[in-house]
């Protein structure tokens, strides 16, 4: 009943607590309650004062994210909530959050999180889904933000590259499967950006270019290149002639060695059966 009279109240004193709060308790039951609230069905005036609020929520995030990012003991108790709680309030605030720079806040958060820590999969994770979140329900902030959105992207795939490196002798049985289930999102990420072909296609060449440098540096466990190769496929085809013409012309030269056996790849195993399914489709 107290929430029903005095929901705008309520919100504030969750405001409240996620800006000044320095118990931990305390801001894991705000965040908690947001993400409460955001599983509940609400309307009228009290999602009015919610989505209202929703941009003081969000910069509350990102500070105590901030926070957490800084401090070893916070890191792995508050930073996957937060996380998770951005991703459902921008898949739920989609047409709500009509203003891209309050969704654009986020990547401060995303820029920031460690991702060399021993919640590695569940961090991951979490900053996978609000990407996901911004590249499917955001398009205006996709339009604008499409670098930042990148280099938030990028460094999973660098943290991928770095725990899914081959050691030694050992088979798959011995990778962590979370390396390996972090390698698949990072395929469907790149997949899902290639159907983005408004925001993305003049990047295309940057991606390649960004995945060849990363891949020079490492010898990746045959499951894991499987999964990171078969993604940046879908961004060569993207690319046209002239973009690989440029990439071979600027590149350093054992990074172009790396991209010259990608892109001989992709023709082979790739571009040929696109190709061989359009003609018989068509």
């Amino acid at each position: 009943m107290i929430l029903v009279l005095h929901f705008p109240y309520f919100m504030n004193m969750l405001i409240t607590i996620l800006f000044s709060s320095y118990i931990l308790q305390a801001v894991l039951s705000a965040v908690t309650l947001i993400k409460v609230l955001l599983s509940c069905p609400v309307s009228g005036e009290k999602e009015k004062a919610f989505w209202f609020s929703s941009p003081q929520i969000i910069t509350a995030l990102v500070l105590q994210a901030k926070e957490a990012s800084q401090d070893a003991a916070l890191l792995p108790t508050l930073i996957v909530p937060v996380l998770e709680t951005v991703a459902i309030l921008l898949r739920r605030g989609e047409g709500m959050l009509s203003n891209p720079h309050h969704v654009t806040l986020v990547f401060s958060i995303l820029l920031t999180a460690p991702l060399d820590q021993r919640d590695y999969g569940s961090i991951f994770l979490g900053i996978h889904e609000v990407l996901f979140s911004i590249l499917q329900c955001h398009p205006k902030v996709m339009l604008k933000a499409a670098p930042s959105f990148l280099n938030s992207f990028h460094r999973l795939v660098v943290s991928v590259m770095h725990e899914g490196r081959q050691k030694g002798n050992r088979g798959i049985a011995d990778e962590s499967e979370v390396i390996l289930k972090c390698a698949h999102l990072v395929e469907r990420m790149y997949t899902y950006i290639a159907a983005k072909t408004e925001e993305f296609t003049v990047l295309s060449p940057f991606i390649v270019a960004q995945y060849v440098m990363e891949l020079q540096k490492v010898t990746l466990h045959p499951a894991i290149k499987k999964h990171l190769t078969e993604g940046i496929y879908h961004i060569l085809d993207l690319c046209l002639e002239r973009d690989i013409k440029f990439l071979n012309a600027t590149l350093p030269a054992g990074v172009r060695e790396v991209l010259k056996e990608l892109y001989r790849d992709y023709n082979h195993y790739h571009k040929s059966l696109k190709q061989g399914d359009e003609k018989y489709t068509a």
